[in-house]
Parts: C-alpha cells; structure tokens; sequence
C-alpha cells in the first residue's frame, strides 16, 4: 500500500471483474472526514462476499484515515491553547471555525459511538478544549472590571494606571467571547460564552453611562483618569454593540466635558 498526498490505493482487484486498484480516500485535513464517510458506506460495504480481504483492507485504511483526523484536531486543539496562552488572538476566529466543523463531522457522519476507542478519544478532545476556552472566558469580566471600576475622588491617586495596551487586549478577549459564542454549541461552552458575552454587554452599557455622567463633576486630576476610563468603555462599547453605539457614547462624553467647561452666567 503506496500512499499518496491526496488518494490511497488499496489491495487488488476492484468491484466485480475489474483489476483497477480501488480508491479509498485519505484526507489532507479531517475536514475531508465527510468525503471517507461516504466511501465506507457507499463503496466497502457494496463489496462481493469474494472481495472481504479487499472490504477488510479498506476499513483498515478508513481507521487509518479516522485516526489522522483525531490526530489533526487533537494538534489543533494544542495550538489554540497555545495561542491563547501567549495571547495571540488573531487567527482564534479560523482556529474556532476548524475546530467547530472538524468535531461535528467526525461526530455526526462517523456516528461514533460514545463508549468506542475513536468516541472516546474525541470526547476528550471536545472537553480540553472547552476546558482551555472557558477559562479564557472566565478571566474577560474580571479585565474588564478592573478598568471601568468607578472610584472615589480620593482613591483615584492610588488607582491602577489605564494602560492603552491593555485596554486593547482587552477589547480582543471581549471579540474573543464573541467568537466562541458563535461555535459555542459543537464546543461545549455554550453556557458558559451566553453568560459571559451576556454579563459584558450590561456591565459595558451601565459603566459607560456612569462614567459619561461622572465626568461632569470631580477635580481636574479625577476628571483625567475618568476621561481614560471613558475612552477605554467606549472602546469595549465598540466591540460589544457596534461602531454607531460607541460614536454615540463618545459624542455624550464629549457634550459632558463641554458643559462642565462652561463658566457660570454672571448674576
């Protein structure tokens, strides 16, 4: 058995009289995983009594091809959290999309069975995974929190600095929950990303609206840091609602700015 980059030929003799080796395909990515399935049932199980060897060697290399698929989204998988761990996000979107395709097609057109070697293996695939997601997920309110945390006038000397790094950072783990929440279900953090994005969504809105407000009033040190607090809501405001929302809340903060400049009308 010779195997090629994109077909594998298998044993001799073919359906019937004919002496062509038969095609069994072995997929480049598990994303091909449907495209074996159809093999299987359609080709191998239509095999003559005569050709078991062949039907036999088949299956052989389907659980070839299986395994590679599980080894590719298990690699996958380990990418993602290493991704996540380092804190690069950009290709979370493509990394999630594979992810989420690649188990429900071993899942559904495999119909593995749940208590079999493959069912498994891939169960535990889907729980690292979600255990590596949910606990991203978890840390985003908490980032967010510390930043748009309202203070007292006398406890914004000893509060933390607002760090334009880390407020972008932090816009990417809110566009993060974003994501999961569209590939939650086949991942198994649907609960936990509807929460999380749902918790973000109403702490966002409040805090933006309160800051806005704040900043009619304070001394100019206080008026400062709210003003960095602002501008750090009104990007999360962008991420969670949409550019319109956020120009919305940035022309309210403006407009607050401006009345509390205004000199008081003589007598």
């Amino acid at each position: 058995m010779h195997c090629h980059p994109q077909r594998i030929a298998t044993g001799r003799g073919h359906y019937g009289e004919s002496r062509e080796p038969p095609d069994i395909a072995c997929p480049k990515s598990f994303r091909e995983l449907p495209q074996i399935g159809t093999h299987r049932r359609c080709g191998v199980q239509d095999l003559p009594s005569r050709n078991r060897d062949q039907a036999s060697l088949a299956l052989n290399v389907f659980a070839i091809a299986v395994s590679i698929a599980l080894h590719d989204l298990s690699f996958l998988a380990a990418c993602l959290r290493t991704d996540i761990r380092r804190g690069q996000l950009d290709n979370v979107g493509e990394q999630l999309k594979s992810l989420h395709e690649s188990a429900r097609g071993l899942r559904t057109e495999l119909d593995l069975r749940q208590d079999s070697a493959w069912g498994r293996q891939l169960a535990s695939i889907r729980a690292d995974i979600s255990n590596s997601l949910q606990s991203e997920i978890d840390s985003v309110p908490g980032r967010v929190r510390r930043i748009l945390r309202q203070r007292a006038d006398k406890d914004i000397g000893s509060a933390p600095k607002i760090d334009a790094v880390e407020v972008e950072e932090t816009a990417a783990l809110i566009d993060f929950v974003a994501v999961c929440r569209t590939y939650a279900s086949e991942l198994a953090i649907n609960e936990v990303t509807l929460r999380t994005y749902s918790d973000l969504q109403h702490y966002v809105e409040r805090s933006t609206e309160s800051l806005v407000q704040s900043l009619r009033g304070g001394d100019t040190k206080s008026r400062s840091y709210r003003q960095m607090q602002v501008k750090a809501a009104i990007r999360f405001c962008e991420v969670l609602f949409g550019h319109d929302y956020a120009s919305l809340m940035s022309r309210a903060a403006e407009n607050a700015v401006v009345v509390e400049r205004k000199p008081p009308r003589a007598g």
